[in-house]
């Protein structure tokens, strides 16, 4: 899996199109998009017209397995179908990563996980994977003796930390970290979205975090903030629309020291900025 990818959430269908084109001509190797993004169809349409073969970049999708107290829960028919939607709007004839976007749907998880099982037999995705798992969603998987995940996709930052007994168990079975909303600390993160659960002190404060660390490698706060994940091992997936910054986001050729490596991740707060309502769900049952 690349290192470095293209997040698209909140970006329209409209818009995402143009978006893609410009990751990919600039070099992005990974595309990151979701079911419940509603933009898949952008990114198929901008594949579609680009002349670089398909084995050369990779794309992330995730299947929605329902929102808790919103709607009913997929099932194992409806996850396959899920994913033919998905590859009917990609315009692509695998996904190279599939993934269960939240373990909001306890009763079904493991019929969810059987079926994206299936859909890997089948050739129609390369590698399966969860996102937003916590260690017990996981286990869920292992004691059933199912093939375990290869990856779970989570927020991660430097106020949001994988919790220590999750890091472990990932370790210990080769599951992959894959940093989403690893930019929530800048200010200016997702300004006036409803998918931003700072706290008003947070919002409200005109300072800049890990400014001052940042100067004396001569980089922003955002490509500090991307790099300290880079040397953490975990691939990120930044999102925007502006192709100066496509091409910022790129531009990592630095190496944080160690002193500062620790104090940037020594400022955990223990909490989620990337849902509502300070919800984590890591949390969920």
């Amino acid at each position: 899996m690349p290192m470095v990818g293209l997040g698209t959430w909140l970006i329209s269908n409209d818009e995402v199109s143009r978006v893609v084109t410009d990751a990919l001509n600039l070099g992005y190797k990974h595309i990151d998009t979701a079911q419940v993004y509603q933009n898949e169809s952008g990114i198929g349409e901008a594949i579609s017209k680009l002349p670089i073969e398909r084995n050369k970049f990779f794309i992330t999708t995730k299947m929605w397995p329902g929102m808790i107290g919103d709607e009913t829960f997929q099932d194992f028919k409806g996850a396959l179908n899920a994913c033919d939607q998905s590859l009917q709007m990609l315009q692509s004839d695998y996904i190279d990563l599939y993934l269960i976007h939240n373990p909001f749907g306890k009763d079904c998880r493991l019929e969810q996980w059987e079926a994206l099982v299936e859909l890997q037999k089948q050739g129609k995705v390369k590698d399966i994977g969860v996102s937003n798992y916590n260690v017990k969603h996981i286990q869920e998987i292992e004691h059933a003796n199912l093939p375990m995940p290869v990856a779970n996709q989570i927020e991660i930052h430097p106020y949001h930390m994988i919790p220590d007994p999750l890091q472990a168990y990932m370790m210990k079975h080769n599951i992959l970290p894959i940093a989403y909303s690893t930019l929530a600390p800048l200010p200016n993160w997702r300004k006036g979205s409803r998918w931003n659960s700072k706290p008003e002190a947070m919002k409200n404060d005109p300072s800049i975090p890990f400014l001052k660390i940042a100067k004396t490698y001569n980089v922003s706060v955002a490509q500090l903030l991307l790099q300290w994940s880079l040397q953490n091992g975990w691939p990120i997936l930044p999102k925007t629309t502006s192709k100066e910054r496509l091409k910022e986001n790129l531009d990592l050729d630095f190496t944080i020291s160690s002193e500062d490596m620790n104090h940037i991740s020594t400022s955990n707060k223990d909490q989620s900025l990337a849902w509502q309502e300070k919800f984590d769900p890591l949390d969920v049952e």
